[in-house]
């Protein structure tokens, strides 16, 4: 038997089946959501530290002495003797060569001789004067002689005085017949031999003081606040790989050349042992900075590109891209200068190139269970 179906009952019917897919639809589109959840890339974690931060200024330069001579003849004579060995320590005023002084000895002999004649023919002169000065009141000598006798009294003084000074002058030639040690040192190599005739001016030794001795460098300006005398510098030469000789500023130029914008520092260095030489080239390293409590990132945590040098810290589960200026880097780890951040952060490490900013991230766990540690700066 046929059932006559109504248009009341086809309307009932679509509507039960639009209602069905409606809520078929629904499902599928709740599974879809709960499959693209996001996920926690995986990373491995150090922190942040607070150390002591040392900048330390590398330079290189010269040693050489503060007291070094090449003493010169101050006469023309011939060597006569020389009374001193190559490389050998000496004391000041130690004699090291003597001159043939018999010219000068001869010259003073006749100012001797002139001297006494003058004081003689002075003594005359003034006796001859006072007998005439009551003559002259008397108009018995006129007064042009007695003018005269005058004149040859001041005529006579004067030479007096010009052969006491040339004595004088002879006295002091006597002395630079003998050429003396003027410091304490070592003196160079012997390049005369006796009998040579030095003229005035001519080389005849050189004095070399090697202790102590003094390093010169230069000193960018802008760490001329970190600059001060007595500050210890340490000095490293290629004579002797590895060790460390102490030194203490003790000069500081006043000026900056206006070219290099540096200064000039010199830096005195014991050298009892005379193990260093004037002419050595040596390195220097001198501490200008020093900043206790410095926060520092492990190398490993850095990155850079040609625009920007960042890091990833780890805020409540999630990575934070932080732009960051660097300071003083050693081999493991980096100063951040800016901008402030704390000791005992969080930063990511390995998987860093894999997290964007603000994703989930999670700490790499080991195979017993235990997080990775290491990974810190100063470790």
């Amino acid at each position: 038997m046929s059932v006559k179906r109504t248009p009341l009952s086809l309307t009932v019917l679509a509507l039960a089946l639009t209602l069905l897919w409606v809520t078929a639809g629904c499902g599928r589109e709740e599974k879809k959501t709960q499959v693209v959840a996001p996920t926690a890339t995986v990373v491995s974690l150090g922190e942040l530290t607070s150390r002591r931060v040392e900048n330390v200024l590398n330079q290189v330069g010269t040693i050489n002495s503060p007291k070094m001579v090449t003493i010169r003849s101050e006469i023309a004579a011939p060597v006569e003797e020389i009374l001193f060995q190559e490389g050998v320590e000496v004391k000041k005023d130690t004699l090291l060569v003597k001159l043939d002084a018999a010219k000068v000895r001869a010259d003073m002999r006749n100012l001797v001789q002139r001297i006494q004649q003058l004081k003689i023919r002075l003594a005359h002169q003034k006796r001859n004067l006072e007998r005439n000065r009551p003559l002259v009141k008397d108009k018995l000598v006129s007064q042009m002689k007695y003018d005269d006798l005058e004149t040859e009294i001041a005529l006579a003084q004067a030479a007096l005085a010009q052969a006491q000074a040339d004595m004088s002058r002879q006295k002091e030639m006597l002395s630079d017949t003998e050429i003396l040690a003027p410091f304490d040192g070592v003196v160079g190599s012997k390049d005369l031999s006796v009998g040579d005739y030095l003229k005035a001016g001519e080389p005849v030794v050189r004095v070399v003081s090697l202790n102590p001795l003094e390093m010169e460098f230069s000193v960018p300006e802008r760490f001329k606040a970190g600059i001060f005398k007595g500050q210890e510098v340490s000095i490293f030469t290629v004579a002797y790989p590895g060790r460390k000789f102490i030194g203490k500023i003790s000069f500081i130029s006043p000026v900056v050349d206006s070219k290099t914008r540096s200064f000039k520092v010199k830096a005195t260095v014991d050298n009892t042992q005379h193990l260093l030489n004037p002419g050595m080239f040596g390195r220097l390293k001198v501490t200008v900075d020093v900043r206790e409590n410095a926060v520092c990132a492990p190398w490993s945590s850095i990155i850079q590109t040609e625009k920007e040098t960042y890091i990833f810290l780890v805020m409540d589960g999630k990575a934070k891209k932080v732009p960051v200026t660097l300071g003083h880097i050693e081999n493991q780890w980096a100063e951040i200068m800016h901008p402030p951040l704390k000791a005992g952060t969080k930063v990511i490490l390995e998987g860093k190139f894999m997290v964007k900013n603000g994703g989930q991230v999670r700490e790499a766990e080991l195979k017993n269970g235990a997080k990775p540690a290491g990974g810190q700066a100063g470790k």
